[in-house]
Formats: C-alpha cells, sequence, structure tokens
C-alpha cells in the first residue's frame, strides 16, 4: 500500500519526504481536487520526474465539452501518469475511440461499493477503482478477495457527502437577497451533525464536517488497498503535514497504531471512522 495525497498547494516540496504520489484536477474538468492546466501538468512531470501522479476527470460531461476533453486525454496520454480519476462514461468511450493507453480509475464516488461493479469496470478496461466512502472495512476485503481490480480508498480528510451540479450557495443568497461572501460555508443538520457545502463554478459539494481520522482502518488495509488517500482539501496545511507524517510512520512501522491513533486525535480532535465499522446499508429480511 502507498500514501496517496490530495493536493491543497502547488508547492509539491512539502510532501516529498512522506510520499511521492499525488493527486490533482485537470482544470475544467475536476470537481474536487486542485486544478492545474495541461501546461502545468506538463512542467510538474518535468521537474519531478519521480512523482507518481494521478488526474481528476470527474465532472459531468456535456456535448459541449466533448472535443476539449478529446483533445485533453490525447494529451495526457503521451505523459508518464499513474492513473485518471473519472466519473463520466464519455472518458472510457473516447479513450477505447483513441486507442489511449491511459491507466483509468474508475471513481464513480458513492457508486463503488461492490466487487460485481469492480469487475465490470475491469472488464472495460480499468485498472483501478475508487472505493465509496460509504461502505465498510470487511465490504473493501470482499472486494479484494472477489475482484483482480487494484483498490484505492479514501482514508483522511473531509469526506464528500454529495454533489450537485446546481450553484445552491448563489442561488442560496440571491433567493434571500444576501451578499455571498466566499465559496464556502459550515452548516449544521437538526441532529447537530456539522457539514461544509463548498461551491464552484461546476457545481456545489457538501463535505462531511468531521475529519476522518482513518488511522486503524488504514492499518488494517495494509494488504487489501494499493492507494490509501488522504486528502488536505480545507485543512489548515501544517495541520495536515504533521498528520501525513504520522500515517507515514505507521506504514514504515515506526510507531504502533494506537499511538499513530492518539497522535491524529491529538492534531485533530477526531476519532471518527465515518463507516469503515458501521453499515450503512442493510439488506431487507424476507418475510414468510
Amino acid at each position: 500500500m502507498r500514501v496517496l495525497v490530495g493536493l491543497n498547494k502547488k508547492n509539491i516540496l512539502d510532501y516529498l519526504d512522506y510520499t511521492n504520489s499525488f493527486i490533482i484536477g485537470l482544470k475544467d474538468f475536476s470537481i474536487n481536487y486542485l486544478e492545474y492546466s495541461l501546461e502545468e501538468i506538463k512542467e510538474l512531470i518535468k521537474s519531478y520526474p519521480e512523482i507518481e501522479l494521478f488526474i481528476s476527470l470527474n465532472k459531468n460531461i456535456f456535448n459541449d465539452d466533448l472535443s476539449d476533453l478529446e483533445k485533453n486525454l490525447i494529451e495526457l496520454d503521451k505523459l508518464n501518469l499513474k492513473g485518471v480519476f473519472f466519473y463520466d462514461l464519455s472518458i472510457l468511450s473516447l479513450c477505447k475511440k483513441n486507442n489511449l493507453k491511459l491507466p483509468l480509475v474508475w471513481s464513480g464516488e458513492h457508486l463503488t461499493t461492490n466487487y460485481n461493479t469492480c469487475n465490470y469496470y475491469y472488464d472495460k478496461g480499468c485498472q483501478y477503482a475508487y472505493l465509496s466512502s460509504d461502505i465498510t472495512l470487511s465490504e473493501m476485503k470482499e472486494i479484494k478477495e472477489k475482484s483482480q481490480i487494484k483498490l484505492i480508498a479514501f482514508v483522511f480528510g473531509y469526506p464528500e457527502v454529495s454533489f450537485s451540479k446546481r450553484k445552491l450557495l448563489t442561488n442560496y443568497f440571491l433567493h434571500n437577497n444576501e451578499v455571498k461572501e466566499k465559496d464556502w460555508y459550515s452548516i449544521s443538520s437538526d441532529n447537530q451533525n456539522s457539514y461544509f457545502i463548498k461551491e464552484s463554478p461546476l457545481g456545489t459539494r457538501i463535505l462531511y464536517g468531521n475529519i476522518m481520522n482513518g488511522i486503524k482502518p488504514f492499518n488494517e488495509l495494509r494488504n487489501t488497498l494499493d492507494y490509501a488517500l488522504l486528502n488536505e482539501e480545507l485543512m489548515e496545511h501544517d495541520l495536515f503535514i504533521k498528520c501525513l507524517a504520522v500515517y507515514k510512520d505507521l506504514l514504515d512501522n515506526k510507531i504502533d497504531v494506537e499511538s499513530a491513533n492518539n497522535k491524529i486525535y491529538e492534531l485533530t480532535n477526531s476519532d471518527d471512522t465515518v463507516f469503515y465499522y458501521k453499515k450503512t446499508i442493510y439488506k431487507v429480511k424476507d418475510e414468510k
């Protein structure tokens, strides 16, 4: 297993002591990662040839996007990329149409929940699956046992709850005749759970308000995951780097899991493992 980092700043030197695997977004085609233009991606690879780079292309694709998307995919295929995260099936089709060799990561967010789905996309040519954050650790292990696809899962940061193409913050403030002063806000539900709502030109995302402390599942999934994703989004940079160092020490067996868990708790005030040990989907009992 390797540590994969979703960047929050473009100074990549800050991270290299702890990992050389990164995920970034292609400008105008990614909804949840720091965006780079195609030229910036080429320059990044030229400057740091030793890194493993994943590119996110996980927005909904419209007819007007197809021409630019195809051109970008052809250019990305010329680069030494570790993988391309995708959601819209037009990307799979365009790769087949142009006989591209891009290593594809099926990133259906909340859809990658079972081995049958993973096997389907593996048969379609995908090398990786980015597992849903809604499934349990045991379900991830079952997918590993029953699928040949390589697995990536989210273990640290603010998990994404949902995405809408609508500009929900803009519409809310217009409706209430108020001024939207920033692109993200914290909100609370009736049962006191908190969330972040974040708007971009591509739509609006809702993130869980607690940092996932995935140290324990991270340790248990060493032989299950190919990459464990830590995302810096909405986090102070120095705090993230300190937490990243703890994950790296645990992976290198320089610290035991309880000590690592306690360190992350001290840094983030969170021991929330979200759904790793808590089922969210139940089979309806057969009634006689």
